[in-house]
């Protein structure tokens, strides 16, 4: 069975160590033992916090992805109890799935588009978009993924600018970076062999420590070297 998906991780901080944007978007397709993907595409964009059609440019990655390698399903980053997007309808919204007004609210703005993308998948490769979320496996290793290569480019930001940059990880995770990889790891329970790494730039000195005020959560102070 192989699953294609897409998430977004790895924010710059700010001198609060809180998020100030989303540094990735890493979209994979994976199939058994689902520890390492078939295949992998990055977009070269930074993403606002706030940004509602966050999950919808995720859903259109997912499409593009399926052009060139088959799955079975997709799984979106969308915590729904597994439920067939297209079988999502207002009234699921408003009385059976737990979530904030504010998540509703938005769930309504962002529905028909999602809706519209889930369409064309099922016409053109007839396999559903699920709204599976973080209980997905895939979407996790995604998640790594995406945290992987947005340390790297946090990296190459740091050498730009000359300048010490905060990065806040995925929740549970560490990061590991020697001989030119970026390697970022699963620390939850049967997730400890679970992992994402990519190739990155020399020339900078790397501090993991404990967010202070959000537990669970590692963030890495990246320092360009005076001769890197």
């Amino acid at each position: 069975m192989k699953i294609a998906t897409v998430d977004s991780a790895c924010s710059i901080l700010n001198e609060n160590l809180l998020p100030t944007n989303i540094l990735s978007m890493v979209g994979i397709i994976v199939d058994h033992p689902y520890k390492q993907p078939s295949y992998i595409v990055t977009k070269d964009k930074e993403y606002s916090l706030t940004d509602y059609a966050l999950l919808i440019s995720e859903l259109k990655l997912c499409e593009e992805m399926l052009a060139v390698e088959k799955a079975d399903y997709v799984h979106l980053d969308l915590t729904l109890g597994g439920i067939n997007i297209l079988d999502l309808k207002d009234e699921d919204l408003l009385y059976k799935i737990p979530l904030s007004n504010e998540g509703r609210t938005i769930l309504r703005l962002i529905l028909p588009e999602l809706q519209s993308i889930a369409k064309s998948i099922k016409e053109k490769y007839n396999i559903p978009v699920l709204a599976i979320g973080k209980k997905s496996l895939p979407v996790r290793l995604a998640e790594l993924y995406a945290a992987a290569y947005g340390v790297a480019k946090a990296i190459s930001k740091a050498k730009e600018t000359k300048s010490p940059i905060y990065i806040g990880l995925p929740v549970r995770t560490i990061v590991d970076i020697s001989e030119g990889k970026v390697k970022i790891t699963s620390q939850e329970p049967m997730e400890t062999d679970l992992y994402a790494e990519t190739a990155t730039a020399n020339g900078v000195s790397i501090e993991p420590f404990h967010n202070p005020i959000v537990r669970g959560f590692q963030t890495v102070k990246i320092t360009p070297e005076a001769n890197g």
